[in-house]
């Protein structure tokens, strides 16, 4: 019995995925920072999302404290590249 492997995830965001088969020009995202390794999140997230066909255009990073503690995110703006399909 596999209860506890683990399952590998796509390569590709499914909704960026989305967007950019829809024909959406820029896709904005906000990325929460994993408690344990905030960078490591943050890269993986932006990976998937270039792997759908967008390239990174801004970042800003940002916190919120709520109910104590302190939650640091990233707003991405992704631009969509032309010609580069996305994945199936």
């Amino acid at each position: 019995m596999r209860l506890f492997t683990r399952r590998s995830t796509p390569a590709a965001d499914r909704q960026a995925e989305k967007a950019y088969k829809r024909g959406d020009q820029i896709h904005v995202r906000t990325i929460h920072a994993a408690p344990l390794r905030p960078d490591e999140g943050l890269a993986t997230a932006i990976a998937r999302i270039e792997a759908a066909g967008w390239k990174l255009e801004q970042q800003r990073q940002g916190e919120k404290t709520q109910a104590g503690y302190r939650q640091v995110y990233w707003t991405c703006t992704f631009r969509a590249v032309p010609n580069v399909p996305a994945s199936s």
